[in-house]
């Protein structure tokens, strides 16, 4: 992937990352309506840890004017496949549950994403850490948050 130099400033990441802000405002609003405190605790961290991170970005973006480094392209046909992904394994989550809505989404993200060529270690190394990962944010969610994930219909 070549990259070059340019003294431009990121106009695009502050807009994302003022977005995000705007995101995580409206996030901690909703939990105001919460019922249970309880329940807020998650969202509210999550929506916290978004607005501080994008602020963050906003003012590296202007510290670092000058020193940037400006990406090539990238492929938009990847861009869209993201996107799909995502929303096909949110859709398929009520269907398969968690765990295999998860791992079909990492497999395709995997498929999607993947510049290098395939070699028979990524190809063994690859689905085990998928694995590792879907089971483990599924047993952190589950027994350490207590979030009640969607169990699938069809299993």
């Amino acid at each position: 992937m070549q990259t070059e130099q340019t003294d431009r400033l990121d106009s695009r990441g502050i807009a994302a990352a003022a977005v995000f802000v705007l995101a995580g405002a409206v996030a901690l609003w909703d939990t105001t309506s919460y019922s249970d405190v309880d329940s807020a605790v998650f969202p509210r961290t999550v929506a916290i840890g978004l607005i501080v991170f994008s602020v963050s970005y906003i003012v590296y973006a202007f510290i670092r004017r000058g020193r940037r480094v400006q990406p090539s392209g990238g492929s938009s046909a990847r861009r869209v496949a993201l996107v799909a992904v995502m929303l096909g394994a949110v859709a398929a989550m009520p269907w398969i549950g968690f765990i295999l809505s998860g791992l079909a989404a990492f497999f395709c993200l995997t498929l999607a994403a993947m510049y290098d060529p395939w070699t028979r270690g990524r190809m063994v190394l690859y689905p085990l850490v998928g694995a590792v990962i879907v089971i483990g944010f599924f047993a952190l969610f589950r027994y350490g948050f207590l979030v009640p994930l969607p169990e699938g219909r069809l299993f």
